[in-house]
């Protein structure tokens, strides 16, 4: 397996030890981006990776690429270019309180790289999967064209294509609205994860189930999940990573799924004493696509999905930071968090 990941590589900087933006003395660095840590998880569990994306030719492009190379990503078509690198910083909640984001990001590399920069030929080459997310088109004209290139050769060549419908309003400034953009790249997409507020602001279909005041069934979210498969004929299955929050540092995960002909429900992980929120859902994204391609039982693969976004929750940083021997131990504990000795 070799996936190709499109997005904005970002560096993170945390305010330490749970204190505010106004306390700030210090910032912790991470990297990440949503289809990079995709890419980077993925890398980790056994499957060859590729980043398709842009960053500035100075010691920030080199730092976020030494990243990507110890997670054994390829870094061979991310375009040395620009001024900036995307910038994104964290005031971590606590109990009662609140993550904070405030993002700098504008004018950022990747907006730079337009599809006549692409080899994609090359890049292409030996890929057997497409991830992109809908932060990326929504960044600049240039980003959504690299985006439906890319879509469209994947479907050329079978490509298994699959998309995160993330949905950041800021971000749209370029002139174009999501309905403008996202439908054709969903036209060749097969595998979505999505909730219903965040379908419906990028497609404008009418999602029923975006009115209830929490979701916490499958079959709440089937009618609607089965009106985007009607829409986008392409598209095999639809799935949402379920959050109820207790507190900043508590959360209980529950994954569903519905495809053409069923609908999945997993089992509910309770996450208490929580690390890090940031990730959960990419490496639940990659959780997924790896549980889809080894696991014939579609019930194993989004347990898998949900165990591994999981895990990412007790891992400081953007991405997760394992093996497939740690998720499946997990899995297969009757005792979690015993020392292994």
């Amino acid at each position: 397996m070799k996936i190709l990941s499109i997005g904005e590589l970002l560096m993170r900087l945390t305010v330490p030890d749970n204190l505010r933006f106004a306390q700030a003395e210090q910032f912790r660095l991470d990297v990440g981006g949503s289809e990079a840590n995709v890419a980077m998880t993925l890398s980790q569990l056994g499957w060859g990776a590729r980043m398709l994306s842009a960053l500035p030719d100075n010691d920030l492009g080199d730092r976020i690429c030494r990243e990507l190379s110890r997670c054994q990503v390829d870094i061979s078509h991310i375009g040395r270019m620009g001024k900036r690198v995307g910038i994104y910083f964290l005031e971590e909640g606590n109990s009662l309180r609140s993550s904070r984001i405030i993002y700098d990001r504008a004018d950022s590399a990747v907006n730079e790289l337009s599809p006549e920069d692409v080899n994609w030929e090359s890049v292409f080459q030996g890929v057997t999967h497409l991830h992109w997310s809908a932060i990326t088109p929504a960044l600049s004209q240039n980003a959504a064209d690299i985006c439906q290139e890319a879509v469209d050769r994947a479907s050329e060549l079978g490509v298994t294509v699959s998309c995160d419908l993330h949905f950041r309003k800021n971000l749209w400034a370029y002139g174009k609205e999501p309905g403008q953009i996202i439908p054709a790249l969903l036209e060749k997409s097969s595998i979505v994860l999505g909730d219903p507020s965040t379908i419906q602001a990028l497609t404008g279909i009418e999602m029923e189930s975006r009115k209830l005041g929490s979701i916490e069934r499958v079959s709440q979210l089937t009618p609607d999940y089965r009106k985007l498969m009607d829409r986008f004929t392409g598209v095999k299955c639809v799935s949402m990573l379920l959050r109820t929050v207790h507190s900043a540092n508590h959360h209980e995960l529950k994954s569903v799924m519905v495809t053409n002909d069923h609908e999945y429900e997993s089992s509910s992980i309770d996450v208490d004493n929580m690390k890090e929120r940031i990730g959960g859902g990419d490496a639940y994204m990659a959780g997924l696509l790896f549980g889809l391609e080894h696991h014939e039982d579609r019930q194993k693969s989004i347990e898998f999905a949900l165990t591994l976004s999981a895990l990412k929750h007790t891992i400081l940083g953007d991405y997760f930071r394992g093996n497939l021997q740690d998720v499946e131990r997990v899995m297969n504990s009757n005792q979690q968090g015993k020392i292994i000795r």
